[in-house]
């Protein structure tokens, strides 16, 4: 590692500091950063405008007096300081020496104070990061609000919620709906029927690869393929067959025993729909259920409590239709799924058809009304 050693003995460097290779340097009595010009680093305090305006014009009364070689032979300031220094002097007196203000020329735009008042209401409610609710309020034409100002917001608050960048895996996605679909099945999940009584059910659900919305979700007490593959029938009759469907290597979908197909496998082939299966121990192939899973989870299954299997099919029937058409996605540029799929429109104003939001409605039409 090299060293910049200081000419004198007297000026070594601290031997207890360790200096880092062609950052710092060693002057008369001082050490510095060489990447400051070879300026020693200012300790004093920032001087007030009046003192700065004292001394612009003691310069430019030195160059009228002297000369301009001797003013620059001080090394208070630069040649083209002082030329625009004169230049301000002769066009406004002593007012135009006054230091301007850094920064942008004009100020930040601020928004009412309602629109701050909403944002912090759905962060309470929601937990929505700040791209998610500027992109709410958006497309639900409540305010349009730039995902940064709403970031400045929250860190004046104290309530910022940093993240560093997740690494994203291989990612893919077909180009038109019903080319690729995803099915997978999830659980166990308990519902509580009274004291020391539980029921064991699972969820199995379908999604298109293309715009994530769920042709299907099912809740059943068993594993059993015969359920499923009749569910799944009756999904290929309301929304036609996919060219591909992609499962995980999880029983009923696949036997671990080469060229023998379980009952999914030979109802798929008599459809003559293609069985991709994912790689093994890898449940980001099968992402785009994964993560509806994990939405539904974070929603529904941690919010609620359910007293009978009649509760829990209630629950979900009303979460896919939300997530399908009143939902935006962030995957795919903040639309509904049921706009990818079928072009149905979004036409939600206000916070209707937000189950998280839905009792604020009438909060914001007051609002609003008042601003």
């Amino acid at each position: 590692m090299d060293d910049i050693w200081a000419r004198d003995i007297h000026q070594l460097r601290d031997p207890q500091r360790r200096w880092l290779r062609h950052t710092y340097q060693e002057g008369l009595g001082f050490r510095f950063l060489a990447t400051r010009g070879g300026r020693p680093p200012r300790l004093d305090q920032p001087r007030s405008g009046c003192e700065i305006v004292r001394a612009r014009a003691r310069l430019l009364r030195l160059v009228r007096e002297q000369s301009l070689d001797a003013v620059l032979a001080l090394a208070e300031c630069s040649r083209r300081s002082l030329f625009r220094w004169q230049a301000a002097y002769a066009r406004g007196g002593l007012a135009a020496l006054v230091p301007e203000r850094r920064g942008p020329r004009t100020p930040a735009l601020k928004h009412p104070a309602w629109v701050e008042q909403v944002v912090i209401a759905v962060r309470l409610h929601t937990y929505w990061n700040a791209k998610r609710i500027s992109a709410e309020l958006r497309r639900r034409e409540i305010a349009q609000v730039g995902q940064w100002w709403i970031e400045r917001l929250f860190d004046d608050l104290g309530t910022a919620r940093p993240s560093g960048p997740r690494e994203r895996g291989p990612r893919y996605e077909r180009a038109t709906p019903n080319s690729l679909w995803h099915i997978d099945l999830k659980g166990p999940f308990f519902i509580q029927l009274g004291r020391g009584r539980y029921l064991k059910t699972y969820l199995v659900g379908l999604v298109d690869d293309h715009s994530r919305y769920v042709l299907g979700l099912r809740i059943q007490t068993d594993q059993r393929a015969a359920p499923i593959l009749e569910w799944m029938r009756d999904c290929f009759e309301l929304c036609g067959r996919p060219l591909d469907l992609m499962s995980d290597n999880g029983s009923p979908f696949v036997v671990w025993m080469p060229g023998v197909l379980t009952g999914f496998g030979k109802t798929l082939r008599e459809l003559a729909v293609r069985h991709i299966k994912t790689q093994v121990n890898s449940p980001w192939t099968n992402g785009k259920i994964e993560a509806f899973w994990a939405t539904l989870k974070r929603e529904v299954l941690d919010r609620e409590i359910f007293r009978s299997l009649e509760d829990a099919e209630r629950a979900i029937e009303r979460f896919a239709r939300y997530y399908n058409y009143h939902r935006l996605h962030g995957e795919i540029g903040w639309l509904t799924p049921a706009e990818r799929y079928d072009g149905t429109p979004f036409t939600d104003r206000g916070f209707e058809h937000v189950p998280a939001l839905a009792h604020l409605q009438g909060w914001l039409e007051d609002l609003r009304a008042a601003a």
